[in-house]
């Protein structure tokens, strides 16, 4: 149980992680969602360095999220072998295991694209970064 619960406690701690590098991707969303509106009328220059910071953007939100399942992905191999060492492991563990599908045996690799929801977010905002920098200029409000 003791090991069961530092394991846990482990991926909880990387979690809380992801979760503060999730809010940073909130704000760097913002950010370049700002920066697309601002070098719209701006010289070519300035709409590619717009366009290279919108895709860096964009993976860097793609690279954290990525660490979400990660870090799943190592606990249950970590539960997994602790259960194949002859500890036993609570309901909540035991759970956690079976719907991962993994044994201890397993390598966890992280995938960029292991989150089809998560994708077609980043792809919607690299559309409309992408699509606010080399549009048309659009006219928000009084701007002159």
């Amino acid at each position: 149980m003791e090991q069961e619960l530092s394991i846990l406690a482990y991926n909880s701690g990387n979690q809380i992680t992801v979760g503060i590098y999730s809010v940073l991707t909130v704000i760097l969303a913002f950010i370049a969602l700002r920066v697309a509106r601002f070098s719209q009328g701006t010289h070519i220059a300035g709409k590619v360095i717009s366009s290279i910071f919108g895709i860096m953007s964009c993976f860097f939100i793609l690279d954290v999220q990525s660490f979400r399942h990660f870090w799943n992905d190592v606990t249950a191999t970590y539960l997994a072998k602790a259960k194949d060492n002859g500890i036993e492991l609570s309901t909540f563990a035991s759970n956690f295991v079976e719907q991962s599908g993994l044994s201890g045996n397993d390598i966890v690799t992280r995938s960029l694209f292991n989150d089809i929801p998560l994708l077609v977010f980043v792809l919607v905002l690299l559309l409309i970064v992408l699509g606010t920098i080399w549009g048309p200029k659009i006219n928000f409000g009084n701007d002159n």
